[in-house]
């Protein structure tokens, strides 16, 4: 049922005239074309009123879809991109929607920058296998061949890499399907069926484990400081990675169950 905070009006629209359709040239009545399904736009349909009620449905019609969406890869990993396989999609977002705003949020809400380290986490955060000091060697020696200053390729590095990034995510969605592709080739399942499932794991990878779960450690730790207790451990590299690598690993664990289990 469409949302409205508007009374409804009284219909006024002549349904008996002939109109002659914009988008195909077909002769019909009433408010859609006949033959192209094309909306017959009048003059109420231009006002701020209807403007917003348009926007309103719109919103509320994606976000059940979106929350719905979500639910299903918390409660049954695999099961949202089996269900969209098998042709049960209208109650869901599609994968690749769903994808994209989980790019939105992690951007809008970087409790980690895990796809888009800034420079000083390359040269200070990352000890293990001394990626920092080696980071730091070739960001000296790139100054010293550039003449250029710290500040200034700080910030060509943060621009190019904030680009990067967002294709980097892209890239790594096709690279996991390639991966299960190439592991589950004896099942016969298309690479398309693969991308699927790519597309929920790093959805849910970055709504769940990105933005829900690293801003709530972070919410933990500063609700907790308040009160005396330091508890910013859990922020840390090795705990945190931990932790993403369990809920990671089951998620994988469940959804190939559900995903290659329900496969007709």
């Amino acid at each position: 049922m469409a949302f409205s905070l508007f009374r409804k009006r009284e219909d006024t629209f002549d349904y008996v005239i002939e109109r002659t359709c914009r988008n195909c040239g077909q002769v019909f009545q009433g408010r859609f074309c006949n033959r192209c399904g094309e909306r017959v736009i009048d003059r109420e349909d231009r006002s701020f009123s209807k403007m917003a009620e348009s926007i309103l449905n719109a919103f509320t019609f994606l976000e059940g879809k979106f929350w719905r969406s979500f639910k299903m890869m918390l409660v049954s990993p695999g099961q949202l991109s089996a269900n969209i396989r098998d042709g049960v999609q209208v109650p869901y977002m599609k994968l690749v929607g769903l994808f994209f705003v989980a790019n939105f949020f992690y951007f809008l809400f970087p409790a980690f920058d895990s796809y888009n380290s800034t420079l000083y986490t390359q040269m200070n955060s990352l000890t293990l296998g001394n990626h920092s000091m080696r980071v730091t060697q070739v960001v000296e020696e790139h100054l010293r061949q550039k003449n250029i200053s710290f500040e200034e390729f700080a910030r060509e590095y943060t621009d190019k890499s904030t680009n990067l990034s967002k294709l980097f995510i892209v890239v790594l969605v096709f690279a996991l399907a390639f991966v299960l592709f190439v592991l589950n080739f004896s099942r016969g399942n298309y690479f398309f069926e693969h991308v699927l499932f790519a597309f929920e794991f790093y959805s849910f990878q970055l709504l769940f484990i990105a933005v829900a779960l690293a801003n709530a450690f972070r919410l933990i730790v500063s609700g907790m400081a308040t009160i005396g207790w330091n508890l910013a451990f859990l922020l840390s590299d090795s705990v945190f990675s931990t932790v993403t690598f369990a809920v990671l690993s089951y998620f994988v664990y469940r959804g190939l169950r559900s995903f290659f289990g329900q496969k007709c």
